[in-house]
């Protein structure tokens, strides 16, 4: 879960914890972290959202898990109250969607009595917070205890989800699974050819004129000693327009029928001879000769270089819905499934407004 908030938090903006303390009953209260009363302020419109297993989980615990996250990447960047006010408003109603799924997650471990000894905590809050843990913990405003609870928490329902979510999701992914998804990649990712080419095009009134000329510009091209562009201050042909395209690029299906049909006889670095089409733009006649450049055939990734990142993908997939059907169960075993833990909101409920 941490990953999935890291990678949201990349593309919105850094930002840092509130520091302001408030209670549940006091229905809104103001960051005042800003360093002068010109700069705009955070206001944070408290009051409780969810009630769940006799735990009430109020905005201000939901704000709490959200700086707490961003200690956790971010311990050395304040951000500014804007900065947070965008951060609080992409993730606050996902954060209370994960807090109500970890409370029932903790009811599966009261049940199984899974417990975490009170040195795991320990460990992993010195290893959290630093040597300095007090000041640390003022950072994203936390009580020592409440710390202690919320690590204790953390660790417990990871110890589930590892066993329900996780295990499950290895299982499930085997070598032939992989192998699938990869054939399934080939399919998607065939072989392509990409080319890229030069055109020498001569237009005028007089057909056979125009076929002279180019006949002249392929004479002069035979020797692979001149560039299509030289060879055009040579071809000075009254009613005739002579002209050099820029470099086209492109795989297959992005290039014209009309030029690929004659650059796909061509080998690199050789020209083909005067073709007569029709421009597509004026449907006036026009000789071409193509110089095909370069060809490179795209391969799809080897196996065993698709390997990992197919395995991680189908894990990540995996453990997604495993997670939802482990939760979407224990909302029926506890009753959750009737009745919505989470509080009906007004209408016009702004969790987060800039003052």
């Amino acid at each position: 879960m941490r990953i999935a908030y890291g990678l949201i938090f990349f593309f919105t903006t850094l930002l840092s914890p509130l520091c302001a303390e408030m209670a549940i009953d006091a229905p809104s209260f103001i960051d005042q972290t800003s360093a002068t009363s010109q700069e705009p302020r955070l206001m944070i419109n408290n009051r409780p959202l969810a009630k769940i297993n006799g735990k009430v989980i109020s905005l201000y615990d939901i704000v709490k898990r959200m700086d707490l996250f961003l200690y956790d990447y971010y311990p050395e960047y304040t951000p500014s109250a804007p900065e947070k006010y965008q951060f609080y408003m992409s993730r606050w109603q996902a954060t209370l969607d994960d807090m109500v799924a970890d409370e029932l997650v903790l009811l599966d471990a009261e049940q199984k009595e899974i417990k975490v000894s009170d040195g795991e905590v320990r460990e992993n809050l010195e290893e959290r917070f630093g040597p300095n843990i007090m000041s640390n913990l003022d950072k994203v405003n936390l009580q020592y205890e409440e710390a202690r609870e919320i690590i204790r928490n953390e660790l417990t329902t990871q110890q589930l989800i590892g066993m329900k979510v996780h295990a499950k999701a290895f299982q499930i992914i085997t070598p032939q699974v992989i192998k699938a998804a990869y054939d399934n990649y080939l399919e998607k990712n065939p072989p392509e050819d990409e080319w890229k080419y030069q055109v020498l095009s001569i237009r005028g009134k007089d057909k056979e004129i125009c076929e002279a000329v180019a006949e002249k510009a392929y004479t002069l091209l035979e020797d692979h000693t001149r560039s299509l562009e030289s060879v055009v201050e040579e071809l000075d042909e009254e009613g005739v327009s002579v002209s050099v395209s820029d470099d086209y690029s492109g795989a297959t299906p992005k290039i014209s029928k009309l030029h690929f049909d004659v650059i796909k006889a061509l080998t690199p670095d050789t020209y083909s001879p005067p073709v007569s089409q029709v421009s597509r733009f004026d449907n006036s006649n026009v000789v071409r000769i193509f110089h095909l450049k370069d060809m490179v055939k795209n391969l799809p990734k080897v196996f065993d270089e698709m390997h990992d990142k197919l395995k991680n993908e189908l894990l990540f997939e995996t453990s997604d819905k495993e997670k939802a059907s482990y939760i979407k169960a224990l909302k029926v075993r506890f009753g959750y499934d009737t009745h919505d833990p989470k509080f009906e909101l007004p209408e016009d409920y702004r969790p987060f407004v800039i003052i």
